[in-house]
């Protein structure tokens, strides 16, 4: 965590000259951040002496009257947004090595060159590169001039290009198409904008924290290796990392229903005793009974004439013609005895049938 030290001995520094300058705000909140990123450095002084100075001089400024103490206040709130301003001016640091990476960056207008990969890679190249270009030109990380489009590039380069579906689209456009036709300002909670042609609402800070930390918030994973600022906008509400997953899941499950039916075998018949579509190819059974298939030429390929195949199949046929048969006689003395019918024609098919007499279906 050589990175986390680094930030935190950052803050504190910026944290001291806040609090020289008379900025106590300034400095708790940098001392408080340094806190964080590295819990073994001792900070409890500093903020105790923070807090003293506060409670002190409002204590000094509440009992001071006339003239004299409003000229102090006065002297002082300047000597206040003097050092904020020279604070915070010194603390937007970097270096010429991440001015030229961000430079480098904003020229490109391919994808596949912004994040330095080419056209034959995998998705595992796409996200390693992504992996470790986004953490050089994040904006917490790197200050320079243009770095907040950088990273707007790099995460949309990444977006396209880990999709097979958007990464198809985009090789069929051209890569010399702009990444960019609009460069839409940075705001918290992403910002929307046109790029390569299609509007979409586009947060590159989501697709950092959906990569790095799965969707959660940063505050609530274990790992701390990085420091967001409100750009990332830690999610509200009760959500965490197993309400996402199930809401995902139950999103997901229609798709994953339709793939598991595409995947089960095809339960057709071979055969059909009417014809209808697809069964439209006519063929008959030693005793005469029509039944159709679907392709003929399939069909002398599974089913040759004479082969066991085919008799076992011309018997099942004609079983099911007798079952058939049998059903619609049953129906028709029903309806005799009723009196809905005077006589009985299936009853006749299937007594020639069982007889031997050859029948035309």
């Amino acid at each position: 965590m050589d990175g986390n030290k680094d930030d935190a001995l950052k803050c504190l520094r910026i944290g001291k000259d806040a609090l020289a300058s008379g900025d106590r705000a300034r400095a708790a909140k940098f001392f408080s951040k340094a806190g964080r990123l590295d819990p073994t450095l001792s900070i409890d002084d500093l903020m105790a002496e923070t807090e003293k100075e506060s409670s002190s001089s409002d204590q000094a400024a509440g009992n001071a009257n006339g003239p004299a103490s409003k000229e102090s206040k006065l002297r002082h709130r300047a000597a206040t947004a003097a050092g904020s301003s020279s604070s915070s001016s010194s603390s937007a640091t970097y270096t010429e090595e991440q001015v030229t990476m961000v430079r480098q960056i904003n020229k490109k207008k391919d994808y596949y060159e912004i994040l330095g990969v080419e056209k034959s890679c995998s998705v595992e190249d796409v996200r390693k590169a992504y992996r470790k270009l986004s953490l050089k030109v994040h904006p917490d990380k790197n200050q320079a001039p243009g770095a907040e489009e950088a990273f707007k590039a790099v995460s949309k380069s990444f977006q396209c290009l880990s999709n097979e579906e958007s990464r198809k689209k985009y090789d069929v456009t051209g890569s010399e198409d702009p990444v960019f036709e609009r460069r839409a300002p940075r705001r918290h909670g992403g910002g929307g904008g046109v790029y390569n042609g299609y509007y979409e609402d586009f947060d590159p800070d989501e697709i950092f924290r959906q990569f790095f930390y799965g969707g959660m918030s940063p505050a609530a994973t274990q790992f701390r290796t990085f420091n967001f600022g409100g750009g990332m906008g830690a999610r509200t509400g009760g959500d965490n990392g197993s309400g996402f997953n199930v809401r995902a899941l139950i999103q997901l499950l229609p798709v994953l229903v339709i793939l598991l039916f595409s995947f089960l075998p095809s339960s057709d018949p071979v055969y059909s005793l009417s014809r209808s579509y697809p069964y439209e190819h006519r063929y008959t059974t030693e005793r005469g009974v029509n039944f159709y298939v679907k392709s003929s030429a399939r069909f002398e390929q599974e089913y040759p004439v004479d082969s066991r195949n085919r008799i076992v199949l011309e018997g099942n046929v004609e079983r099911d013609y007798v079952s058939l048969l049998s059903q619609n006689c049953r129906f028709e003395v029903q309806r005799m005895q009723w009196g809905f019918v005077r006589e009985t024609p299936h009853c006749e098919m299937l007594k020639q049938f069982q007889s031997g007499a050859s029948t035309a279906a």
